[in-house]
């Protein structure tokens, strides 16, 4: 069987031109119509202050994000469900520093 060809009287450029617009730059991932129940009042709180979108990167301290998300448990480790959460759900990367931490710091050596 042969394909079907359609021979246009429309420019080239026409067609590309609207090929271009029908694609957006950035792809957004939708809501999840089920979020889980332990991080539907944090991802409220996140959209409200973010604007998540795939590949948004947030960069923020413990003591800045316990303002927004609370947990019983007050170190980094607490918040590991929700980033693995939100970057594969939402495609967003949750970057938590404590000021505790010394950057340079290396746990291995003597040396700062």
């Amino acid at each position: 069987m042969k394909p079907n060809i359609i021979l246009s009287d429309m420019n080239d450029s026409s067609i590309s031109d609207r090929q271009v617009k029908d694609c957006p730059d950035v792809i957004e991932k939708t809501v999840p119509q089920r979020i889980p129940r332990r991080y539907k009042e944090d991802i409220k709180r996140l959209h409200g202050r973010y604007d998540l979108h795939e590949g948004l990167v947030i960069n923020v301290s413990l003591k800045e994000f316990r303002g927004i998300c609370e947990r019983d448990y007050p170190k980094i480790e607490a918040y590991l469900g929700l980033r693995k959460y939100l970057l594969r759900t939402f495609g967003v990367t949750l970057n938590i520093h404590s000021q505790k931490t010394k950057g340079d710091f290396d746990k291995n050596t003597d040396e700062p």
